[in-house]
């Protein structure tokens, strides 16, 4: 990962839809990383571990941990 890209969640499925489309509602392009769907896409079968991280540019940190913040999640 580039390192001008910060971890700001880390949790479930549907947790992790709802910031994303929150971020890209605010015009912040958020980067998913499901490991689950990879791997399951490249044929490898599904992993049990279902988290999924959201990552954002350092720029957009700021911003984006305070409209994270005012979900409530």
């Amino acid at each position: 990962m580039n390192q001008d890209y910060i971890l700001v969640y880390e949790g479930s499925l549907v947790y992790s839809n709802r910031i994303a489309n929150e971020l890209i509602s605010k015009k912040i392009n958020p980067i998913v990383k499901n490991t689950s769907e990879s791997a399951r896409l490249a044929g490898f079968g599904i992993v049990n571990e279902q988290i999924i991280r959201i990552f954002v540019h350092l720029d957009e940190l700021v911003l984006s941990k305070k409209i994270i913040k005012n979900l409530e999640i």
